[in-house]
């Protein structure tokens, strides 16, 4: 045994979950006003820098914030004109936004692309590229590339049409191929029917709508006619969910979801199918999604699920992560994650239409 007397000039180290670090040592870091995004559902605003202080309010996923200083794992914000904190794992400021390096271009990857005078899918057209063509990058916001026109005003690209090197994975004919086509996406869950419940509070059936409209987006942009079972938090019954895609004679059918399992280790993406006749739209969007996630690939299944069972028309189901996982469910609900998700399927798509 060491007496206290040998150890008062020592270093050393302990684990950080088992003490209790003092704020009052950590001041605040001043981040000199900036803009954060909010991602997650229903995030508590509270008083103080802490999970035992006061609620005063809630926000929600896609919210501005403006952000002024930090603490620990809190960011001080305004809110309702008084100062108020939440949790940092919730908020995405500007800055930690991905930014393509200085000087870099942004690639046509095939005819007809849209560029525009806003980031967004139903701002005005001010040019369309053609394949082949590079444009200097000088922004991101969101899923959009903020770019330079030959004439020197500024515009924007979505960040799925094009590459950021002179090698693109998709030919201007394979990209071509989702031209016409009807996809069918299916938010999983809504209304009464949550789905499952993150260990932060996250809601499945929030998710789901939030990355079926995101991808709903991406595939209009390439000219596919896109049907929503549900476009807001409203319970729809299975039965509808597949006569939608036979009403609609859709050419693939999609249904959203995300993962959960009582071992809070279980991580990763799964795409299911049950007719064998649709094995291969399951394999090539998964195949899509391996290249853009960075997640455990679970593999091409096959599930005995009511949207496939039931459906005559090709379907899959996806499991895009599991909202039980912590690590899984930070990322789920961030804007990053998202687009990663639908750039995959929107790309096994495009190479399933291809073949």
């Amino acid at each position: 045994m060491v007496s206290n007397s040998a150890l008062w000039w020592k270093k050393g180290w302990v684990a950080g979950y088992i003490v209790t670090k003092n704020s009052s040592t950590l001041p605040a870091r001043d981040l000199t006003l900036q803009t954060g995004i909010i991602t997650g559902e229903r995030v508590n605003v509270r008083e103080k820098p802490s999970l035992t202080a006061s609620i005063i309010g809630q926000v929600n996923n896609g919210d501005q914030v403006s952000i002024s200083s930090e603490k620990n794992d809190w960011v001080n914000i305004r809110y309702q004109n008084e100062t108020a904190w939440i949790s940092s794992q919730f908020v995405e400021t500007q800055s930690a936004q991905r930014t393509p390096s200085a000087g870099g271009f942004a690639f046509i990857t095939n005819d007809g692309t849209n560029i525009r005078t806003s980031p967004s899918t139903i701002s005005a057209i001010i040019v369309q590229g053609t394949q082949g063509e590079r444009y200097p990058i000088i922004g991101q916001e969101g899923d959009w590339y903020k770019i330079s026109l030959a004439s020197g005003n500024k515009a924007y690209v979505a960040s799925w049409l094009v590459s950021t090197s002179n090698k693109t994975s998709l030919t201007a004919a394979d990209s071509n191929s989702l031209k016409g086509k009807v996809i069918v996406l299916d938010p999983g869950h809504g209304g009464k029917d949550g789905g499952t419940t993150g260990t932060f509070g996250t809601l499945e059936k929030h998710v789901t709508l939030q990355t079926a409209k995101r991808l709903a987006g991406k595939l209009q942009e390439e000219g596919a006619s896109v049907v929503l079972t549900r476009s807001s938090d409203q319970y729809i019954s299975l039965p509808y969910r597949t006569d939608r895609a036979y009403n609609h004679h859709a050419d693939a059918f999609i249904s959203l979801h995300y993962d959960g399992s009582l071992d809070t280790s279980a991580a990763g993406f799964t795409a299911y199918y049950y007719h064998p006749g649709h094995k291969l739209l399951a394999e090539s969007i998964n195949l899509g999604l391996t290249h853009t996630l960075p997640a455990k690939n679970r593999g091409t299944r096959n599930g005995d699920y009511f949207v496939l069972r039931e459906n005559n028309r090709p379907a899959v189901l996806l499991e895009l992560g599991y909202l039980t996982n912590l690590n899984e469910e930070s990322s789920i609900v961030t804007s990053s994650y998202q687009n990663l998700v639908t750039t995959g399927v929107y790309r096994g798509l495009v190479s399933y239409f291809s073949k």
